[in-house]
C-alpha cells in the first residue's frame, strides 16, 4: 500500500463502517474491523473526531476553527463538504496532496505542510491518545497506527516551529472568582483549546465512581455541572489531578506536533491543574 494510500485507509475507517470496512482493517492490521456500535460510541460520543471541538473556544462544533479549514479547502479550488474539519476529511485531503506532491506540484508540497502543521498537528494528538486509551481494541489500534503515520510524515516535513494561530489565540482557562468569569467556566473545563483537558463521558463516569457521587446521563455539561453540586471541591481536585495525568502523556502529541505544540498543551494543562488545585 503507498503512502497516500495508507492515508486514505485510516480516513476511511474514522468515516465509519461501510463495505469496505473489513478489508480495509485487514490491510492496517487491526485486530478486528470496527462495528458501527464502536464506531458510534468512541467517535459520536465519547472522543469527538473535530478540529473545531478541540480547537475552539466553546469547545463545540463550528465556529472560527472549522472556518480556517474551509477557507484552506476553498484555497485549494475544493467545496468544503458540510462538515470540513472532521478527521476523514482533513486525511483525505492530506492524502491527495501527498500525491500532488510527489507528482512535482511545489504548491501542493506548501499545501501539504500547511494542512499537517495548523489543521493536523495542532491537535490531532490529543484526539488519537483519548482514542488509543478509551476505545475498544479495534479503534485504539487504528488510532496507534494513525499516530505513527502521522508522526513519520511529521519528521518527513519536519516539525512547525511556530504555534498554529488557533493555537495562538486560543484564550485560557478563566478563574471563576472573576467578574463575569463563572458563567462559562464550566464550558471552559470542557474546551480543550481552554483547558488542555479533553474530557470524554466515560472520564465523567470514571470520576463519580472514584468520588462515590451520582453521575448523571446527558451531555457532557450537564453531568459535570450535577457532579459539582454535591461535592464541588472533590470534583475540582480530580480534575486538577486528570490535568496532571493528561500533561503526563502527550508523547502522541509530541510525536506529530513537536516541541512547539507539545509544549503548549504541557503549559494550558499544568495551568488549569494549578487553578483547578486552588479553586477546590
Amino acid at each position: 500500500m503507498s503512502r497516500s494510500g495508507l492515508v486514505r485507509a485510516l480516513a476511511s475507517i474514522v468515516a465509519g463502517p461501510g463495505p469496505a470496512t473489513a478489508t480495509v482493517a485487514a490491510a492496517l492490521e487491526l485486530p478486528s474491523a470496527p462495528t458501527a456500535g464502536e464506531h458510534t460510541e468512541v467517535f459520536d460520543l465519547q472522543c469527538y473526531p473535530y478540529a473545531s471541538v478541540h480547537l475552539g473556544d466553546e469547545g463545540q462544533l463550528g465556529g472560527e476553527a472549522r472556518d480556517r479549514i474551509a477557507g484552506f479547502l476553498r484555497a485549494l479550488d475544493v467545496v468544503p463538504p458540510p462538515e470540513p474539519d472532521h478527521l476523514a476529511v482533513l486525511l483525505d485531503a492530506y492524502a491527495s496532496l501527498m500525491e500532488l506532491d510527489e507528482g512535482g506540484s511545489e504548491r501542493a508540497g506548501h499545501a501539504r505542510r500547511v494542512l499537517l502543521h495548523e489543521h493536523l498537528a495542532s491537535w490531532v494528538g490529543r484526539h488519537l491518545e483519548r482514542v488509543a486509551e478509551l476505545a475498544p481494541p479495534s479503534l485504539a489500534a487504528w488510532a496507534e497506527v494513525s499516530a505513527r503515520v502521522l508522526a513519520e510524515e511529521s519528521d518527513r516535513l519536519g516539525h512547525a516551529e511556530v504555534l498554529a494561530p488557533a493555537l495562538e489565540d486560543a484564550s485560557a482557562l478563566s478563574d471563576p472568582r472573576e467578574e463575569g468569569a463563572a458563567k462559562a467556566f464550566l464550558g471552559a473545563v470542557l474546551a480543550p483549546a481552554r483547558s488542555g483537558l479533553v474530557l470524554a463521558r466515560a472520564d465523567l463516569s470514571r470520576a463519580a465512581d472514584e468520588l462515590g457521587i451520582g453521575a448523571r446521563i446527558g451531555e457532557r455539561a450537564y453531568a459535570l455541572r450535577a457532579m459539582l453540586a454535591q461535592d464541588g471541591p472533590a470534583v475540582l481536585d480530580w480534575l486538577s489531578t486528570e490535568a496532571q495525568r493528561q500533561a503526563a502523556a502527550l508523547d502522541t502529541t509530541a510525536a506529530i506536533g513537536g516541541p512547539v505544540v507539545a509544549a503548549w498543551w504541557t503549559a494550558r494543562l499544568e495551568r488549569s491543574a494549578a487553578l483547578l488545585a486552588e479553586l477546590a
